[in-house]
C-alpha cells in the first residue's frame, strides 16, 4: 500500500478548507423583495446576509453598520451588524457580507420570522389549473 505524506502546506491547506466549510453552519435562506438600509437582501442567516449594494464608494470591512430590513411586514428595528467581506461586482455593484452582533432575543425571532417570509418559494401560475 502506498504512503502518502502531507506537507505542512497540505495541512494547512485542509484546515481552510475545514474552516470554509463550517464558515455558514446556521445555513442561509435565499430571499426574495426583501430590501434593507443599504441595499436588497441576496440571502440570510441567524449569524449574517449577503447583500447587493449600489454605490460609487464600497463599504469597508470591518465597519459597523445598524441594517434596517423593508419587509412585506413593515420597517424592521436596527439590526446592529459588522461588514466581513465586500467583493466587486460591477462598475456600482458590489456584494457584501455582514455578520449580526449583539443580537437580543426579540431580534433573534424577528430575523427567523423575516427569513421565513421573505424566503424564495416556488410561485404558481394563477392562470394554470391544477387537475
Amino acid at each position: 500500500m502506498e504512503r502518502i505524506q502531507l506537507s505542512a502546506v497540505n495541512l494547512l491547506a485542509v484546515r481552510d478548507d475545514e474552516v470554509a466549510a463550517n464558515r455558514r453552519r446556521p445555513g442561509r435562506v435565499r430571499c426574495e423583495r426583501l430590501r434593507c438600509s443599504n441595499g436588497t437582501v441576496l440571502d440570510l442567516s441567524r449569524t449574517g446576509a449577503r447583500i447587493r449594494v449600489r454605490s460609487l464608494f464600497a463599504p469597508r470591512a470591518g465597519q459597523k453598520r445598524a441594517l434596517v430590513f423593508q419587509t412585506v411586514m413593515g420597517k424592521s428595528l436596527p439590526f446592529p451588524c459588522r461588514v466581513v467581506w465586500v467583493a466587486r461586482r460591477g462598475a456600482l455593484l458590489h456584494e457584501v457580507g455582514v455578520e449580526f452582533h449583539g443580537l437580543t432575543d426579540s431580534l433573534q425571532r424577528q430575523l427567523v420570522e423575516i427569513g421565513r417570509v421573505h424566503g424564495q418559494s416556488t410561485m404558481i401560475n394563477a392562470d394554470e389549473r391544477v387537475a
